[in-house]
């Protein structure tokens, strides 16, 4: 078990060169992760699964015991990301597809790539993981909200079929994660020392379908603004 856990931090110290290298990889060779494509959602379920049965009580408690900061956090997300992608739109001149897909980003709930944001900042990873919970379970009807808002002057927004798949790609695979640990968390100790690698090997595998999927329009004019956009938002949003 310690050598599994030991791996686990392996990994993650090295997760970032991994995943430029496993990018690089299906660039080149986009055939050997095209079997995955087809099966992205249900790895991004195990991931959010991963992620329910990583929250505790605890987590939901502090939302009705100190909601103020909560509220605040996830509102702040809800609106600065969304927020700064729809302006980055605008000063970039960005349509269609390519401005709907940067808002995407920024309308997401927050993951558990947060969690090691603020706690490499010296944050309150308590209060952040509160902060996904909510952002998250709030998700379903966030996401088609902010889209239709912000990015339906780009495209038309499937407003309904949003809502139904965040529901069950994203909120159904944490609540059952929640609902596991609640009813055999000591008898899952083992299981959540191998969450971590499982996460990782799995977001591995996902972004090795992402550019298998799309590696002949990775590099086109398009991309070459989109890149930028991307990155300032990112940069932006953590500033």
């Amino acid at each position: 078990m310690k050598k599994v856990v030991s791996f686990g931090r392996w990994l993650s110290k090295w997760f970032t060169l991994f995943v430029v290298l496993w990018a690089v990889f299906n660039y080149f060779v986009p055939s050997f992760s095209a079997p995955v494509v087809a099966n992205t959602k249900y790895l991004l379920g195990v991931i959010l699964f991963g992620m329910g049965l990583t929250l505790t009580g605890q987590d939901f408690k502090r939302i009705v015991e100190k909601p103020i900061p909560v509220l605040m956090g996830t509102v702040a997300h809800y609106v600065i990301m969304p927020g700064l992608a729809w302006l980055l739109c605008l000063v970039f001149q960005l349509k269609g597809a390519t401005a709907a897909g940067v808002i995407l980003v920024g309308s997401c709930p927050s993951g558990t790539s947060s969690s090691v944001m603020a706690y490499l900042a010296g944050g309150d990873v308590a209060l952040d993981v509160s902060i996904e919970a909510l952002s998250t379970l709030l998700a379903p009807v966030m996401l088609p909200t902010i889209l239709y808002l912000f990015a339906g002057q780009y495209v038309k927004v499937p407003t309904q079929s949003l809502f139904m798949s965040t529901l069950e790609i994203v909120v159904l695979p944490i609540v059952l994660g929640v609902v596991v640990h609640t009813f055999f968390g000591k008898r899952l100790a083992t299981v959540l020392d191998f969450l971590p690698i499982v996460s990782q090997l799995a977001i591995l595998a996902i972004i090795g379908a992402v550019v298998s999927a799309n590696h002949a329009n990775l590099f086109t004019a398009a991309t070459a603004v989109v890149i930028p956009v991307v990155m300032l938002h990112n940069l932006l949003g953590y500033t």
